[in-house]
């Protein structure tokens, strides 16, 4: 590679990232990307954990692995499966799988996502399911802190996922699919008594207090809540 090349010139000219970026703090959008060369990243990247892609139409959004992130989707997780336990709801975490369509030329591999009232559809039948077309989850949970570039409503909006929760830094947003569009809600459909005001004052606790400290305020939270159901 010429030394007066960037990264991302190396990127834009020749559709591969992998071997060149390696702490870029950045995302990175390609545009003119096929499908086929949307499938190679995301072979190549299985080699490279913690990083993001989503595609829409060839266009191609690359995101790097940041702790804010990893933290944030870990605090999630632990406070949607406390939920779950208090309330005895079945629930799945499928981490930041990637969820595809060809044919709507349409990919997304997001920080966090739960099968909760769909969870049949895939427990035990993982290693069954086609990589290329899993069940849509329930809740895909989305850390928007560096503001990425590529819309992901559209996205997530063609592959039927039913809710979005989304993290921008401050606020948790959730928004709920309806008509081919996201509409803003305060409470969670999946996970009813749980409204977007709770989940962002426990992440506060979270990034400010600790997670242990979070989740312990987030289980008494739930017990008044079952005393009072």
């Amino acid at each position: 590679m010429n030394t007066t090349t960037t990264a991302e010139d190396f990127v834009l000219n020749n559709f591969t990232a992998v071997d060149f970026l390696t702490n870029e703090s950045r995302t990175i959008l390609l545009d003119g990307v096929s499908w086929n060369e949307y499938e190679m990243f995301i072979e190549d990247f299985k080699k490279k954990p913690g990083w993001r892609l989503a595609y829409d139409g060839g266009k191609l959004e690359i995101m790097p692995p940041l702790m804010e992130h990893e933290t944030l989707a870990v605090s999630v997780d632990m406070l949607v499966r406390a939920f779950c336990e208090h309330f005895d709801l079945t629930l799945e975490s499928a981490g930041s799988t990637t969820f595809r369509s060809q044919l709507k030329k349409k990919g997304v591999e997001p920080d966090d996502c739960f099968y909760i009232q769909s969870a049949n559809k895939v427990i035990g039948k993982v290693k069954s399911l086609d990589p290329k077309n899993y069940p849509a989850p329930d809740i895909a949970f989305e850390v928007d802190i560096t503001h990425g570039s590529l819309d992901k409503f559209p996205i997530y909006a063609a592959l039927g996922v039913a809710e979005i929760w989304i993290y921008d830094g401050e606020t948790v947003s959730f928004y709920e699919l309806k008509a081919e569009n996201y509409h803003q809600i305060s409470h969670s459909r999946a996970l009813p008594l749980l409204s977007s005001k709770k989940l962002t004052e426990c992440l506060g606790m979270s990034r400010t207090k600790g997670q242990t400290f979070a989740l312990k305020s987030f289980r008494a939270w739930l017990k008044e809540q079952k005393q009072n159901v």
